[in-house]
């Protein structure tokens, strides 16, 4: 009865399947989708147990048979309502929902089924002496595997990751059983085997049905207990497990070519299983793990090769791959994981082992023959050598220094490698051009990069205790192959002549712009003047239905900046309440998308939105959208789908709100009733418009161009083709090149006669080749991240002086540098200026798609990074042997399933389109002690949970470590980091604790932690932290703790502080806070009391620095009296002063002050009268002025920087009009007719 029971339920769950696959995938069927899944997942639930039981007789169990007749009288009235659900709501087309179908009889028969069940006694299935046949036995763990990876593709269960693990660990046992069969091994030769299997299945597939019924009190789940006893652990199943690999590695049976998917599933579940005991075996001996790391490195390698079918993988290669995967399994076996959880573990097979290493060297050889183009990359990073030759010096140099390395190098000749690479490093740099021309010059320029990249392989892993590789590299093969390469340089340097006044590509260009260059984003649009008056008119008017304005265009010319224009124009920005822009890309999460239209509907994004799933969060905006005319702006969409999924959440308010959608491709808005004219098709640029745009790049202001220019006009119109960006770029490099040399450069690129686009990838691949070696690397690090990143300038400083792409100077240091490499590929047009400082300067930027796809590729075929994007490629990714930087665009769930295993990389990178997991933490330890080399370590997307990992202790290379977690405190250990210079800390914790030992951190430039307090025991004797630059979040509770750090970072230029709200500690004897012995502090923010609001002002001050430019100051509730401290500081070029900063309703100043604020914003605070004595200049070189929640003031003066003021931002600001109508009055009387003034 059970076995036709089954059959019935394996119809039905097809016809849902078939339902499933029938409905369209819009919002109104989602209600309908989750019906089905809900119906799948309750009838998936039954049909592993029922197999367990298909073969009992009726003395078994007769209250079971009882139950299991009921069940098949159930599901047969369950499939007759759902023909009828398809007949009505499919053929017909009728909207209806599959619970309408479940009559009260079936629902009341489903509930009593489930009670029933509950009160089986199923110990005689347990207990039964029946033996187990293996075909039996797989119908099982099939159904119940395809039953969890369902329910965990859709996440329907809340403990999603135990039902995972059970899903890996049963298809292991599976696997196993199906691969030591292949050469005929019976059934009783695996009794103990397979009884242990059945028992676990049996148990799986029964609490598997408890919990589809929800009958787990919460927090258990009897899984949890189950887990462990999965793997054989008992002697007698364990030895069963020993002998059927024996056997199997003796048989001389063929393996056949259809073993090969046999091969695939079991290497997965061996890899998930060494990747269990890596996890847990913190007490296993530093020599195992790296022997475990081998078999995992070559059993993914062969998984790579496996899945890739190489044509000829011939009968050697399957019995290879078999004997392989006997001996990768006998290695295990002979590891228990409760001998490793409990640190007893005993030594492994060590001759499977050496077998195991024997064999995968020898398929890797026949491989890498056969199919050379599949076998991975081991070639050497190609970018910027010199630079990192440089970068290897120094490093070097500074470990030969006495600090703690040195011990550990003294045995070594490591400052024979330095002088000897040393003196290639300044041939090298005499044959920069030469060896362009000369290949025994280049073949040499390539050895003595190779043995540079293996000289700091090996220091590397001396460092860290790890030997990486098996290979013979040694310090001494090195130290030979160096003076090898030396005597033959000596050899070329006899018999050629070399020029020794040649220029190295890796010197600044004399036309660079320097630190003080300001780049503006970039406004000049020539010919969209016509295009966006098409746009607004759409906009502001026509039907008052929701209706969308689609721009259509090809890569580069221009949607996004038309949209943008249009986006800002005061005519838009004063028709629509609410504004929200959204881009979303060819790889996009739905959820992502909506908490970014969020974020702009609500000045701040409550923290619950983050938790919430995507039907919640797309209620969430159609709420905030309803009764309001909004506008919003969905940038790059690659496709309907991500169009479908978000229309349903823009309400038809009937009040004429609109939605822009910039795309490719013009069939993406597929809702028709909703396009009331067709797509916007955007023109390409006519000769003229092609003209100005060039000449607007290459010499803004100036009305005439050069002769040698205008020479080259229509050369260079012809060759753009009207596409924006192609002649963006060409303006770059022109910009940076000798007039005398255009004509040359034109005349290469416009020999090509081919499309606009790839016109447009030989104009980047140009501009990329005509760089400094330098800013090479610091150009394809954009493909580090994904499509449309918005990078923090800083951050993305912080990123190049980590991963070694600048370096100090003489008078510069390591972050001007950077900057001033940033405002280079900022002038060659290659970076664009997404947001800016207060005063100018580069807030943000980013890339344009396509250049960011060159980066990408360009990353890759130099070996320079590689972006891994989305499961499937994780999953396939096939590591470099010498692969750099490890990029990875993925959710957090898949990058921590991928497993991946690539320890030679030096930075790991993780993003996930910028959405932050907060509140969800995840296991990912393993993967600090595989990647011991990394210096860059970005992982401020996962979280960490709420304990700082310790294993992260291990890298003691990092120089930048970026995470988010909800610890409370670092552990001491985070002092072996020694060279750590960038420490981030994404927290949401009241206050993070730092250990005393954060002050042994001696290279630590940058601290940027939420909320955190700094130690102050012993401080007396703590180290002066004087390389530190910059803190953001540090909390102090007291004026005496806050001087007692201050004294100990002496050279702190950006300082971001928390005061505590309890304000008697603040008092010094005269009630002033003395700052100014800060002599290099530049950029001030202070925060009293944010968790709550004075009720008195303060009465203390503050005697700032004198060399301060930037100060914010919020909730201090000072007096306007007290401002005297601030109007005279000579240097103050940006003022905040935010919400409650200052109390009281009237500001009169009475004397000129603020010589140099350019930029001034206030913000909340209760002012309503700003007034100037008469004949008082204040703010005598204010260009900006931002005043936002201002909702009381009526006043301002009206001599505000009266020759110098350019724009006015004022918002939430009831009685604006009040005060701006007079002070434009007196900026037209003035002379400053080109006064803008935007109110919102």
């Amino acid at each position: 009865m059970a076995s036709s029971c089954v059959t019935c339920i394996s119809a039905i769950l097809d016809d849902l399947q078939l339902l499933e696959d029938l409905c369209p995938k819009t919002p109104d069927w989602e209600n309908e989708l989750c019906g089905l899944r809900r119906a799948k997942i309750f009838l998936g639930t039954f049909r592993p147990f029922l197999l367990s039981v298909r073969n009992w007789g009726d003395d078994d169990d007769a209250n079971l048979g009882a139950w299991v007749a009921r069940m098949k009288d159930y599901t047969s009235k369950l499939r007759q309502a759902i023909h009828e659900f398809y007949l009505t709501s499919v053929e017909d087309g009728y909207l209806t929902t599959f619970e309408e179908y479940i009559t009260d009889d079936l629902g009341e028969e489903e509930y009593s089924l489930k009670l029933e069940f509950k009160d089986l006694d199923s110990s005689s299935r347990l207990s039964s002496k029946s033996p187990v046949k293996k075909n039996d036995l797989m119908d099982i763990m099939d159904s119940l595997l395809e039953s969890l990876r369902y329910v965990c593709l859709i996440g329907f269960f809340e403990d999603l990751e135990l039902w995972a693990d059970l899903e890996e660990k049963l298809a292991f046992l599976k696997n196993f059983i199906c691969f030591v069969t292949l050469h005929g091994i019976g059934d009783g030769q695996l009794g103990p085997l397979l009884t242990h299997t059945k028992s676990i299945a049996v148990n799986a597939a029964r609490n598997y049905l408890l919990r589809g019924f929800r009958v787990f009190p919460l927090g258990e789940n009897p899984v949890r207990d189950l887990l462990p006893k999965i793997i054989p652990v008992e002697p007698e199943v364990h030895r069963t497990c020993f002998q059927a690999l024996i056997a199997s590695k003796i048989s001389r049976q063929p393996y056949e070519k259809k073993d090969e998917h046999i091969f695939k599933v079991f290497i997965d579940s061996l890899l998930i299983y060494l990747w269990e005991i890596l996890k847990t075996g913190a007490c296993v001996m530093m020599s195992l793990k790296d022997r475990l790391k081998m078999i995992y490195d070559g059993l993914r390698s062969l998984r790579m090769i496996l899945k890739e079918n190489p044509p000829d993988f011939d009968e050697k290669m399957r019995d290879l791959t078999g004997l392989l995967l006997c001996d990768a399994g006998l290695v295990m076996f002979s590891l228990s994981l409760n001998e490793i959880k409990d640190g007893s573990v005993k030594e492994m097979d060590l001759e499977s082992f050496h077998d195991f290493l024997k064999r995968i060297k020898l398929i890797k050889a026949i491989v890498a023959e056969k199919y050379p183009e599949t076998s991975p990359s081991s070639k050497f990073p190609r970018t910027n050598e010199l630079g990192f030759i440089d970068f290897l010096l120094k490093y070097i140099g500074d470990l030969t220094n006495p600090d703690p390395h040195s011990v550990a190098l003294s045995n070594y000749p490591i400052h024979a490698i330095h002088e000897e690479l040393a003196c290639l490093r300044s041939f090298l740099g005499r044959i920069v051009e030469l060896r362009n021309e000369d290949q025994e010059l280049q073949a040499l320029w390539d050895r003595v990069v190779e043995v540079a990249y293996k000289a700091e392989f090996l220091i590397d892993s001396l460092l860290v205790g790890d030997i990486l590789d098996s290979s013979s590299t040694s310090f001494d093969s090195v130290e030979e192959e160096i003076k090898i390469i030396k005597a033959a340089a000596l050899n070329i340097s006899d018999k050629k002549p070399l020029d020794l006044n040649v220029k190295e590509a890796t010197k600044r260009p004399n036309n660079m712009p320097s630190q003080g260059s300001m780049p503006i984003i970039n406004d000049m649009t020539v010919g969209l003047e016509d295009e966006a008056a098409s746009i607004i008119n759409r906009l502001t008017r026509g039907s008052s239905q929701l209706q969308i304005v689609p721009i259509v265009g090809m890569p580069g010319l221009g949607k996004t900046t038309l949209a943008t224009k249009v986006y800002n124009n005061p005519l838009v920005t004063s028709h629509f309440y609410t504004c929200a822009w959204c881009t979303v890309s060819q790889v996009y999460h739905r959820k992502n998308l909506l908490l970014e239209i969020l974020t702009c509907i609500h000045s701040k994004l409550p923290e619950k939105f983050s938790e919430m799933c995507e039907e919640d969060l797309a209620a969430e905006v159609r709420r905030g959208l309803l009764r309001t005319r909004y506008l919003i702006v969905l940038d790059d969409i690659w496709d309907a789908e991500a169009w479908k999924g978000l229309e349903a959440s823009f309400p038809d308010n009937q009040n004429g709100s609109r939605v822009i959608v910039t795309s490719r491709k013009s069939d993406v808005a597929t809702s028709r009733d909703k396009l009331d004219e067709g797509p916007h098709f955007l023109r390409p640029l006519t000769p003229d418009e092609s003209w100005d745009l060039l000449n607007m790049k290459l010499f803004p202001g100036n009305d005439l161009p050069p002769p040698e220019l205008c020479e080259l006009q229509t050369k260079i119109v012809e060759m753009c083709q009207g596409l924006p960006l192609t002649i963006v770029i060409v303006a770059g490099i022109l910009a940076c090149e000798d007039q005398r040399g255009w004509k040359e450069l034109v005349d290469g690129l416009s020999s090509r006669i081919v499309s606009s686009t790839e016109q447009c990838s030989a104009a980047i691949e140009l501009s990329y080749k005509n760089l400094p070696e330098n800013l090479k690397p610091c150009f394809l690090y954009f493909g580090a991240f994904p499509e449309d990143h918005e990078h923090t300038a800083e951050k993305l400083i912080w990123l190049w002086g980590a991963e070694g792409f600048t370096q100090k100077t003489q008078f510069k240091s390591a972050e001007d540098v950077a900057n001033d490499f940033l405002m280079d590929l900022i002038q060659r047009s290659l970076v664009i200026v997404s947001k800016q400082r207060s005063i100018g300067g580069v807030k943000a930027c980013r890339v344009h798609d396509l250049l960011h796809e060159f980066c990408v590729t360009k990353g890759k075929e130099e070996n320079f990074l590689q972006l891994v994007r989305g499961y499937d490629e994780i999953c396939n990714f096939r590591v470099p042997r010498n692969l750099r930087r490890l990029c990875i665009n993925s959710k957090p769930e898949h990058f921590c399933k991928s497993r991946l295993f690539a320890p030679t990389i030096h930075s790991l990178i993780h993003s996930d389109g910028g959405k932050r997991h907060r509140y969800l933490g995840f296991e990912i330890s393993p993967i600090f002690g595989i990647f011991k080399l990394v210096r860059v370590l970005e992982l401020s997307n996962i979280n960490l949970g709420t304990t700082f990992p310790r294993e992260l202790e291990l890298l003691v290379q990092l120089r930048y470590l970026a995470i988010l977690g909800n610890m409370k405190s670092i552990p001491s250990s985070i002092a072996n980091l020694l060279n750590l210079e960038t420490f981030i800390v994404e927290n949401d914790q009241n206050v993070l604790l730092l250990p005393a030992t954060i002050w042994n951190l001696k290279k630590l430039r940058h601290l940027q932690i939420k909320n955190f307090m700094l130690p102050i025991h012993n401080l007396d004797t703590a180290a002066h932290l004087c390389d530190l630059n910059s803190i953001s979040g540090v909390y102090f509770d007291s004026w005496e703790t806050m001087r007692k750090v201050f004294i100990k970072i002496p050279n702190i230029h950006k300082l971001k502080c928390i005061l505590a709200d309890n304000e008697h500690n603040w008092f010094s004897a005269d009630k002033i806070l003395v700052l100014d012995f800060l002599s290099g502090l530049e950029s001030l923010n202070l925060m009293f009391n944010p968790y709550g609001h004075l009720p008195n002002p303060c009465q203390f001050e503050f005697q700032f620095p004198l060399a301060i430019r930037k100060l914010a100051l919020s909730n201090f509730r000072f007096p306007w009296s007290k401002i005297s401290a601030i109007e005279n500081l000579p240097n103050l070029e940006v003022l905040k002063l935010l919400r409650d900063a200052f109390d009281g309703v009237i500001w009169n100043m009475k004397k000129e002050g603020f010589p140099k604020v350019r930029f001034l914003e206030i913000f909340a605070l209760n002012i309503v009268k700003w007034t100037a004595d008469e004949d008082v200049d204040c703010f005598p070189s204010l260009q900006k002025l931002v005043l936002t929640s201002c909702s009381s003031l009526k006043e301002i003066p009206s001599c505000l920087g009266s020759s110098t003021l350019e724009i006015i931002e004022v918002s939430h600001c009831r009685f604006s009009a009040s005060f701006i109508v007079p002070l434009q009055e007196e900026q037209m009387d003035s002379g400053n007719a080109d006064l803008k003034i935007l109110i919102s």
